[in-house]
């Protein structure tokens, strides 16, 4: 089995974030000894962040789960596989007999999310009981991009990206890639390619309400009020068309709907935005001029755009900008790239939740309203969950009520690593594997999607065997799957796979892998026209592909029913019809404090704080970062304690003063708040504060459409603790 041999040294990549950079992972008696760069991969060439180099520290976590576990009057005891599969396919296939597959549910959390194999397994799980309930991280962080590209450019995965390596002006905004790297986009050492900008001769914004690490390093920052992305885009849209630098042949030949959208940009000056956005309205003018005079030229936002209260309309107008201006499908604008594998045929009619009719986006349901889909009595109310890998208690807004809804369950199955909060309410915590002990190739972004200004494909096998008793996710859903009656991803054809898999799974040597997932990397690299497995293993630092190209997309790869990019979808249209009243509600909130997200080098959402070396010092809490000048009225100085609330809910963090955020801002990073996570014997010992208890959710609290939970721009009031 892989890893149990003397000391070695394995090549495979990163599944943290969409960067995937590859690592050497050098084991020995199936422990990792050391992980390194590896200097010779592809794509990455040599990065790798601290987390992705400090992988052996999850993967050999003290609290490492290596057996079932089951609650009994309030404690959780070991059980073994058999009676663990057994009852709870028995509960599942009771539940599924009495409510059908509307009342069964899933969670897929972050630390697996960039595993192809599970959450392709998970899918087939839900599929066997008809169930389409899949909630994810996507509504906390991205979905407004997935509902845009479905609007703009004819399906969800159809996303476009600044051909970085080759722009001479990159426009960023609400993204700090010194931190976390650029959502949507595999670029392993992102600041050393943006830095790049600047030395062939272009310019780089970062636009923010906090000057970050990113824009300490390179570039020019422009301070913004949070949550007013919206009025800058369109203050940019209105300029470009007023100085009519609009590229009419091109507009004319593939877009639809230039004088709709015209329309919506029209009364949004600069002058008029600058009373919500703090940017001036020459230097809006500033940044306009370099861009139409660069050539090329990217517009490009991330999360803490994505997580304001209008993320999907900001998206729109940013494509439509790149689209018209002439930078979409060209050399240093933004580039829509080719996957390695074929694309899925579009799903039909979007399917819509029970909850005020909210549209899933993506296929999956938005997590803010998890709570409201297990708590709402009716038809449809979800009486059964599988967590797998994902702490939404921590990382969801409304953290209070989702705890309540996962005591309600009638079954709560969480699948992980580590028993974290979340698992605290479980029923049956099962032991997964870590990234390190399954095989992989790069996930849906990279492989469907695309979304790679180096176009690479990678195969790994697994560097460790399972600790203990820990299984594969898609061997423990197969085996619900039998055990509830139920044909695994509800197709005869993969049954049949999964019954000779369930013969294979019983030979020396598998432990606690699926055998399945063998078949389903051949079956993909197949189609990626790249051979079979072994032709892959032979290429460890991955295999690169046919670069990107300009004007391979405009006209030839568009999926929209017209094969023209819709600059004026009707329902975004409609939703324009509201700007005038969200432009007052700005006004109104100018003189109050508006929470932001902050991302942390150490941290990553809720899950690496039970490593002691990412917590140690001043490290081992989160802290309210606010500007002097709105600190000294609250007499807040360092280190003092500051009660910070939403509504009637408060948590209480400690301060640090920060002049790099802008006047009226404050940031709380999240995923804090371990105190009471008894599964956890560092993180429990640390400090902070969860600040989506304070976040709303529910119905009310979403973008329309893009069923995005309102997270960054969200008023507060701060005072000095009591």
């Amino acid at each position: 089995m892989p890893g149990t041999a003397a000391r070695k040294t394995q090549k495979t990549f990163c599944r943290i974030c969409e960067a995937q950079c590859g690592l050497a992972v050098t084991t020995e008696n199936n422990r990792v000894v050391a992980i390194e760069p590896n200097t010779d991969h592809v794509a990455s060439k040599g990065y790798a962040c601290i987390k992705g180099l400090r992988m052996g520290d999850f993967v050999h976590n003290p609290d490492r789960l290596t057996t079932p576990l089951k609650k009994v009057d309030g404690q959780f005891v070991p059980i073994d596989w058999d009676q663990a599969i057994a009852e709870i396919g028995a509960k599942l296939r009771a539940i599924h007999a009495r409510h059908g597959g509307s009342a069964i549910a899933a969670y897929m959390g972050n630390p697996i999310g960039f595993s192809l194999w599970p959450t392709t397994a998970l899918t087939f799980f839900l599929r066997a009981f008809g169930a389409d309930k899949l909630f994810t991280p996507g509504t906390q962080d991205c979905a407004n991009k997935f509902a845009g590209g479905e609007r703009l450019f004819g399906g969800p995965g159809d996303q476009v990206f600044p051909d970085i390596d080759h722009t001479q002006l990159l426009i960023a905004v609400g993204t700090n890639p010194v931190i976390s790297k650029m959502s949507f986009i595999s670029l392993p050492h992102p600041m050393r390619r943006i830095e790049a900008i600047e030395a062939r001769g272009g310019k780089v914004y970062w636009v923010n309400p906090r000057r970050t690490e990113s824009a300490k390093r390179v570039g020019e920052h422009v301070p913004i009020r949070p949550d007013a992305d919206l009025f800058f885009m369109l203050a940019f849209l209105n300029e470009v068309i007023a100085r009519d630098a609009v590229d009419h042949a091109r507009v004319a030949q593939y877009m639809n709907g230039f004088d709709a959208l015209a329309d919506v940009a029209r009364p949004w000056t600069p002058e008029r935005v600058e009373a919500v956005t703090a940017i001036p309205a020459a230097r809006l003018r500033e940044m306009v001029s370099a861009y139409l005079a660069a050539d090329g030229a990217a517009l490009y936002s991330s999360t803490g755009v994505n997580q304001g209260s209008q993320g999907l309309l900001v998206y729109w107008i940013q494509e439509a900008i790149n689209a018209v201006s002439g930078n979409l499908d060209r050399r240093g604008g933004v580039l829509a790239g080719k996957g390695a594998l074929p694309r899925q045929a579009q799903a039909g009619e979007t399917p819509r939740s029970r909850i005020n009719d909210i549209p899933y986006v993506n296929s999956t349901v938005p997590a803010g309203i998890l709570a409201d889909e297990i708590l709402t009595p009716g038809s449809g109310q979800v009486r059964a969950m599988i967590n797998m890998s994902g702490n939404p208690l921590l990382t969801c807004a409304g953290s209070t009520r989702l705890a309540e809804a996962f005591g309600a369950l009638e079954l709560f199955v969480c699948i992980d690593i580590v028993r974290n909060e979340t698992a605290a309410y479980a029923d049956y915590i099962l032991p997964g594997l870590h990234s390190l002990e399954r095989a992989d190739i790069p996930f849906y972004f990279f492989s469907i999607m695309g979304l790679m200004p180096t176009r690479s494909f990678s195969y790994t096998d697994a560097v460790l065997a399972p600790a203990g008793d820990a299984r594969d996710e898609g061997l423990i859903y197969r085996q619900l799957c039998r055990a509830a009656g139920r044909p695994f991803a509800g197709q005869r054809a993969v049954q049949s796979l999964s019954n000779v898999a369930q013969m294979l799974d019983a030979l020396p040597g598998i432990g606690g892998r699926s055998g399945l997932d063998r078949w389903f990397f051949s079956l993909l690299s197949r189609a990626a026209k790249l051979g079979g497995l072994n032709k892959l293993r032979k290429a460890p630092d991955g295999v690169l592909l046919q670069p990107n190209e300009p004007g391979d997309y405009l006209g030839k790869r568009v999926q929209t029913a017209s094969g023209r990019v819709e600059l004026a979808p009707p329902d975004l249209l409609a939703r324009a019809q509201s700007l005038e009243a969200v432009f007052a509600r700005h006004l109104e909130e100018r003189d109050s404090l508006k929470l932001i997200q902050k991302r942390e080098r150490y941290t990553h959402n809720s899950w690496a704080h039970n490593a002691e070396a990412f917590v140690q010092g001043g490290r081992d809490t989160n802290y309210l970062y606010i500007h002097p000048d709105d600190a000294g009225p609250r007499a807040l100085g360092d280190g003092d304690t500051a009660s910070v609330s939403v509504g009637g809910n408060a948590i209480q963090v400690p301060v640090r003063l920060d002049e790099n955020m802008l006047p009226g801002s404050v940031a709380v990073p999240h995923g804090w708040g371990h105190q009471r996570a008894d599964g956890l014997s560092v993180a429990r010992h640390t400090r902070g504060a969860n600040v989506n208890e304070i976040i709303p959710d529910g119905p009310q609290s979403l973008e329309p459409l893009s069923g995005m939970s309102h997270m960054n721009g969200v008023v507060v009031q701060v005072s000095r603790a009591s």
